[in-house]
């Protein structure tokens, strides 16, 4: 697995919309969490916290954060920008994706936050934009941003992010006028299963755990394989990612038999020696991280456990499909 897209390329995703929302220090993670499950509408099929004070902590931050914000992600900040947003006060932010039938997966946002409203009304006025009101609260969507993506303050202290008609979504469900990602018991004990002082932990249930791979396989497009069909066995993953002196990416993978177990932990040894190669072949003089990639199998979990240093993340090479 590359390391890179799981911590830095959302990291950066997550860094880009934290500039919308500076968090009170005395809110817990777990609350932003609860307030996620209630908020999130029940379609949800991959969720992930992170700890954004944390975040800040690494190593060489700037340095890291410059290199991993990808275009799109630059796109949206300028554009956040002209909302008066800054990066300044941020602790935690909770992501959601859902699957999409005709394109790509979209995501959605929640964070806890102290904002300015007047402030913020009048950078917007300044800047042309109008505020889109849904059942009284103001929702301001950034044109130049390729996501669609609008933002939209709850009271002092919370914000929601994402497409317009999910924003519109979220609230329904948060005033049980839809199904919440609370009526998802499956989806919920898992969560609570994952939940960790890890800096960035999250989840994905059902389809969303081949897109999950598919998605951040540096080599993906060079692989000729049925990513589904790759990982039916696989009911549900959740994985941590600790950064100190190095970065730690812990995933535990459920399996639905203890033969689908097994079918996956070779699939992962195969899909190691992929990487090592194009490791090797892409950066023949830099350390290799794949090297000390450990895959396990008991029962019905499969987990792998990977540590690299910051060095050998520098040298990654270039995201496939974010």
């Amino acid at each position: 697995m590359n390391l890179r897209p799981l911590t830095f390329w959302r990291a950066g995703l997550i860094l880009t919309f934290a500039c919308a929302f500076a968090a009170p220090r005395s809110l817990r993670a777990q609350d932003l969490v609860g307030e996620a499950i209630s908020w999130f509408p029940s379609q949800i099929t991959a969720f992930e916290f992170s700890n954004l004070s944390a975040l800040r902590a690494l190593p060489d931050y700037q340095n890291l954060r410059t290199r991993y914000l990808g275009r799109n992600l630059r796109t949206l900040e300028a554009s956040l920008s002209r909302l008066g947003i800054q990066e300044d006060d941020v602790d935690a932010m909770v992501l959601g994706w859902r699957s999409m039938p005709t394109r790509k997966t979209q995501y959605e946002g929640l964070a806890a936050g102290r904002f300015d409203a007047t402030t913020l009304d009048q950078r917007a006025a300044a800047s042309g934009l109008t505020a889109k009101l849904i059942d009284g609260r103001k929702a301001y969507c950034l044109p130049s941003d390729p996501n669609s993506t609008c933002v939209a303050v709850i009271g002092a202290s919370l914000g929601v992010f994402g497409p317009l008609h999910v924003i519109e979504g979220m609230l329904k469900a948060r005033d049980g006028a839809g199904p919440s990602l609370a009526s998802n018991t499956q989806f919920t004990h898992l969560v609570h299963s994952a939940q960790s002082g890890d800096p960035i932990w999250g989840v994905a249930l059902g389809v969303a755990v081949s897109q999950w791979f598919k998605a951040w396989m540096p080599a993906e497009k060079n692989l000729q394989m049925d990513w589904a069909s790759a990982f039916s066995g696989v009911s549900s993953l959740f994985y941590h990612v600790r950064a100190g002196d190095n970065v730690h990416l812990a995933v535990t993978l459920n399996c639905t038999s203890p033969q689908s177990a097994s079918s996956v932990r070779q699939l992962l040894e195969g899909l190691k020696l992929v990487q090592q190669l194009a490791w090797h072949t892409a950066n023949p003089t830099q350390p290799d991280p794949f090297q000390y990639l450990e895959v396990q199998a008991a029962n019905r979990k499969v987990s792998f456990r990977l540590t690299a240093d910051y060095a050998a993340l520098e040298h990654a090479g270039p995201l496939g499909q974010p």
